[in-house]
């Protein structure tokens, strides 16, 4: 199944201030520089007034991914000279995805805007170091409610659970940072957890390797024996599989234990994959990164101590923390008769509660007042900066002796012209004019 997010970003673009020019990856997921553009087919006309805005709710930041060398630009079509087109672009290309929107875009403001949607980031902090103003919201929240919605009227979630698992565990592919997931299914064999656990796993990832053949950014999560992963059933899920729900799963387990994305790494970045058991009333244990469990907490949901042990969700450490997860995983294999019946009764309330509050008009307007105010927010501080691009870019223009090699004085006349127009409606910042 496709994705669509049009509907998302056009939500958004309801929310802003004022005017400003959307910057999106198509297709979702991309990293590609390539499928980096404008979100709408802005008037080129007016289009230099505006602040630019990069949308990157989707896939967590990654600074170092994004130093682009001039091969990443030269597809853009620019209406100056060629000769110009390549200063802009070598100038341009030493501010990470923000180059684009200084071709494209905006001279005028200083910073740039990120939309993004997460907390604790080492990348978040690189680009708010360099120009870049960070608006927070919880994107997947938004999507989710779009995605599980039928799971609110769905008769079939209240049926009498049939008990044949007690976890649910998601886990299909498990390259890049998703390698931990290797691990966990690991220990879960060693800790006799997988004959309690609806579970499988891609044999050969996404990319094309084999789980034997994969050699691990983290040596922490080495398989002394990697053909026990052998024991988990392979499966061929699609990516967009958590678009979806399956009813069944949630009838036939009692715990889900949601394996998110970003798990080894200080950043919190949920996505649908924990909102999911919350739509279906689901208890949940959530292998993410620290503080995660406060950061659900932070929308109004209720986690599941004393029920549950969730002193994991504060230790930084993720093998360790894989390891407490087991451990309360185990806890719960472990109880018996009234003990379980009492277990069950209290992480089904909280669920319960949970679910409606997914559903509830007061989420929603937590996510949209959260957002709003920070593109509020955002907008003063980028509107009181300006004009430091246009300046650099006329001292290169200088100092390259640029202006005086274009031949014809209508021709230097015009790509002035053009250069200043991002700044003309700007009586705050200093123009500088150059002899034609």
């Amino acid at each position: 199944m496709s994705i669509p997010l049009d509907n998302l970003y056009h939500w958004v673009e309801s929310l802003l201030p004022d005017p400003a020019v959307l910057y999106v990856f198509r297709p979702s997921g991309s990293k590609k520089i390539s499928d980096f553009d404008w979100f709408n087919a802005y008037d080129r006309a007016t289009v230099y007034k505006f602040p630019g805005i990069i949308v990157h709710d989707q896939e967590p930041l990654d600074w170092d991914y994004y130093n682009p060398e001039e091969r990443y630009l030269n597809r853009l079509g620019l209406p100056l000279a060629s000769d110009f087109a390549k200063i802009q672009q070598k100038y341009a290309v030493r501010f990470n995805l923000k180059s684009l929107v200084i071709i494209k875009n905006s001279l005028l403001y200083d910073n740039t805007i990120l939309i993004h949607s997460e907390k604790n980031s080492y990348d978040l902090t690189q680009y708010k170091q360099n120009g870049f103003i960070g608006v927070h919201y919880w994107a997947h929240a938004i999507i989710a409610r779009d995605w599980y919605r039928f799971a609110q009227f769905d008769s079939r979630l209240n049926q009498p659970n049939t008990q044949r698992y007690k976890f649910l565990i998601y886990c299909r592919d498990w390259s890049h940072r998703r390698e931990y997931r290797l691990k966990f299914l690991d220990l879960l064999a060693k800790n006799g957890l997988q004959d309690n656990s609806l579970t499988s796993v891609m044999h050969t990832n996404s990319d094309g390797v084999h789980f034997s053949q994969h050699k691990f950014l983290n040596p922490e999560f080495e398989l002394v024996d990697p053909e026990i992963i052998t024991q988990f059933e392979n499966n061929d899920f699609c990516s967009t599989s958590s678009a979806d729900y399956n009813y069944a799963d949630f009838i036939n387990t009692e715990v889900s234990v949601v394996l998110e994305t970003v798990v080894d790494d200080q950043r919190i970045h949920l996505t649908e994959k924990t909102l999911r058991p919350i739509a279906c009333g689901h208890p949940f244990i959530l292998v993410a990164g620290p503080g995660s469990l406060q950061y659900v907490k932070d929308y109004g949901f209720k986690t599941f101590a004393p029920w549950i042990d969730e002193s994991y969700d504060t230790e930084p450490n993720t093998l360790k923390r894989i390891e407490k997860i087991q451990q309360a995983m185990l806890q719960i294999k472990n109880l018996k008769g009234q003990e379980y019946k009492k277990f069950l009764t209290a992480v089904k309330s909280i669920a319960e509660f949970n679910k409606q509050h997914f559903f509830s008009d007061t989420f929603f307007n937590t996510l949209q007042t959260e957002l709003k105010d920070n593109l509020n927010q955002a907008y003063i501080l980028v509107k009181n900066t300006k004009g430091k691009h246009y300046m650099e870019l006329i001292k290169l223009l200088k100092n390259q002796n640029f202006i005086h090699q274009l031949p014809r004085r209508q021709e230097r006349t015009l790509f002035l012209r053009q250069l200043r127009q991002s700044c003309q409606d700007d009586p705050s910042n200093p123009q500088e004019d150059l002899p034609v």
